[in-house]
């Protein structure tokens, strides 16, 4: 279906209107839906501005209403369409230990600490020709179990 406003674009905004049984339909294309100020006026009558009539909430929402207008008009366009895949990505869950280490893997680094801090030394020890404290070292570095 096209647009009833311009005729040129694909009718994705129906809005539909009953006043004292009049009923009014209207078809039209996204952007003469925002030209012609459906989409803010759709938004601001499902907010919390329905609920206790325009006075109550206008004003401090007043200020928000440019960035809603943006903010709804990108959101329209990025939802897929139905029957085709999401296009949107899903945030990243992060869990609430994320950043903390258990008690497996304290150990495990506590060993590949160990197990580095040995071989650093038996490499110095090599170096300077301290064979006596390299053998020291290297007897050392076998008695570690292989995985902690």
């Amino acid at each position: 279906m096209k647009c009833e406003h311009c005729g040129k674009n694909e009718a994705t905004f129906f809005y539909k209107s009953n006043v004292n049984g009049h009923v009014t339909q209207v078809h039209l294309c996204q952007d003469c839906a925002q030209a012609m100020g459906y989409t803010s006026a759709l938004r601001r009558s499902m907010g919390p501005t329905s609920l206790f009539g325009d006075d109550f909430w206008s004003r401090p929402f007043s200020l928000l209403e440019p960035f809603m207008d943006s903010f709804g008009s990108r959101m329209l366009t990025e939802f897929p369409e139905p029957g085709q895949p999401e296009v949107l990505e899903q945030p990243v869950r992060q869990e609430k230990s994320a950043g903390l280490v258990d008690k497996a893997q304290q150990e495990a680094l506590r060993y590949e600490c160990k197990r580095n801090s040995l071989q650093e030394r038996l490499k110095a020890a090599v170096e300077s020709e301290n064979y006596e404290e390299a053998a020291r070292l290297r007897d050392e570095l076998r008695a570690l179990p292989t995985q902690p």
